[in-house]
């Protein structure tokens, strides 16, 4: 378990030291006051990337130890991050290195972030975490297959190379002499081809638009003997009418000429549609050949042109390649058969073991599931529903962000508690009332078998704390001083209550947090 905690300048947080207890130990404040910079802190003594961005007003470093213990084992952790960027890394008060310091405490302290709720939608996360929870190593079976793999390259380049070199040299000639008989322009010249065709396809269109248009302003009853008919008479009886209308009279003659003169220049030209329509032809013949694009074909070209300068003898056997193929093939089956077994048996269990948990993070009539849906049926993807008769679907899709969270408490309930401290940022976002109850339920339940630290804007974790550690704030003119400070009886109220209601003072606030102590105290 995490002992004890000391920080130094480390962004608003000048020098706290912290002595942790065991069961569920709850970091609470307000807003902006430096709770989730705890969490950086221990992420720092993890193996987590540093930079100087963290380092505080009061000098050039920052600075972070830890004691751990495990049973009769006993870790004393610093780092310590300069200004450069560089970190000192110290297990025992001896020098290691970042990696060292990952491995000394991947089994004894483990984070998990309200990020986790987004990244546990990710096919790679849902993959660790089944792996973690059955003890499921793939490695013998992406080593033969990466084995494999490079035997397969290894053996298409001699054949290439070998007796096939110059049939393929041969084939590759005769592509690259069709592609260059092609005399592609650019990759659009198919667009540019296609808006002619339709342009010169649409002539008779624009012939019969033009046509009745020049009947309809000078044909026997068109508008412009009309509209001069009109124009003389107003002359007489509306004077101010007549120099409207002879402007209307001009202007449908300049329409009526131009009319005309477009539809004189509308000339069907079959023989150049003809001739853009086999271009066409010719293009999309070679984008079916070679690739859904243009580009794709001016790509096959360029690939073509440097496979066939490539081309080269090679020194291996091909029959010591086809020999190893041959016997990596059952190993890689074995492997696939058995990492497929421990798979689903892990799914079935860790299936049931959330399933249970649901109802105890308020999620009653939810369900979990994990499928195998890929070729080889060894990739998980978890599934969930939040209401009866909705089939499952994957998580990310149907969640909320606040039932997101809650099925990773209930993941991390079952499979991410393989180590003595679990350390939960802020993973209570969205949800409150009873549902924060059940929620702080399963975390006392898990505080029974582990040391348990949570970053909290909720009262019913809070007060379902073992212990109850508050960040405050205060600023000057000049600085800004953070302080920690572990609460107890009154003290201890009064914040929940202001988490309750924003008022620690308020006579009700205050008996409604000591009703949630003493409801967990009771338990």
């Amino acid at each position: 378990m995490l002992d004890s905690l000391v920080v130094e300048n480390l962004g608003v947080i000048s020098y706290a030291e912290l002595e942790l207890e065991r069961g569920l130990v709850v970091i609470t404040g307000e807003t902006g006051a430096g709770k989730t910079l705890l969490t950086t802190a221990l992420g720092l003594l993890l193996g987590a990337r540093g930079s100087p961005e963290l380092i505080g007003p009061n000098g050039d470093v920052t600075r972070v130890a830890a004691q751990l213990t495990d049973g009769d084992r006993e870790l004393l952790l610093r780092r310590d991050i300069s200004a450069t960027g560089r970190s000192r890394v110290r297990i025992d008060r001896e020098v290691v290195t970042l990696a060292e310091l990952g491995e000394a405490t991947a089994h004894e302290v483990e984070i998990f972030g309200q990020h986790l709720a987004a990244t546990l939608t990710q096919p790679a996360a849902q993959l660790r975490i089944l792996d973690r929870y059955g003890a499921c190593d793939d490695n013998e079976l992406r080593t033969l297959r990466s084995r494999a793999a490079q035997l397969t390259a290894q053996l298409t380049e001699l054949r290439a190379r070998g007796s096939e070199r110059l049939r393929r040299i041969e084939f590759i000639d005769f592509e690259l002499e069709l592609l260059e008989d092609a005399k592609l322009v650019d990759a659009d010249e198919d667009h540019r081809v296609e808006d002619e065709i339709a342009r010169l396809a649409s002539t008779r269109d624009r012939q019969a638009l033009l046509t009745s248009l020049h009947d309809v302003l000078v044909g026997e009853t068109g508008l412009l003997d009309e509209i001069a008919r009109l124009s003389a008479e107003a002359r007489v009886l509306m004077p101010e009418f007549a120099p409207r209308l002879d402007n209307l009279v001009e202007e449908i003659e300049d329409l009526a000429h131009e009319s005309r003169d477009l539809l004189e220049a509308e000339v069907e030209d079959p023989a150049t549609l003809a001739q853009l329509e086999e271009r066409l032809g010719v293009l999309v013949s070679l984008k079916r050949r070679f690739g859904g694009t243009l580009a794709h074909v001016l790509d096959t070209k360029d690939a073509l042109a440097q496979e066939r300068s490539q081309l080269e003898g090679s020194a291996q056997s091909e029959s010591a390649i086809v020999a190893e193929l041959a016997a990596l093939e059952p190993k890689i089956q074995a492997a696939l058969k058995e990492l497929r077994a421990a798979r689903h048996r892990a799914a079935i269990k860790l299936t049931t073991a959330v399933r249970s948990l649901l109802v105890e993070v308020a999620l009653v009539n939810a369900t979990f599931d994990i499928k195998f849906e890929d070729v080889d049926a060894i990739l998980p993807t978890f599934y969930f529903s939040a209401n009866p008769g909705i089939s499952p679907m994957p998580l990310g899709r149907v969640a909320s962000g606040g039932e997101l969270s809650r099925v990773m408490l209930a993941i991390a309930r079952v499979a991410g508690a393989s180590t003595p401290t679990l350390i939960f940022d802020e993973i209570d976002a969205g949800i409150g009332g009873a549902t924060g109850l059940r929620v702080a339920e399963v975390l006392k339940a898990m505080a029974g078998e582990h040391q348990v630290l949570v970053v909290t804007h909720l009262a019913q974790i809070a007060a379902a704390a073992n212990q109850h550690i508050v960040v405050t704030k205060s600023a000057t003119s000049n600085t800004v001083a953070t302080r920690l400070e572990v609460v107890d009886g009154a003290a201890r109220v009064q914040e929940i209550a202001r988490m309750l209601s924003g008022h620690p003072e308020s006579p009700q606030a205050q008996d409604h947090a000591r009703d949630l102590i003493a409801r967990f105290l009771h338990d």
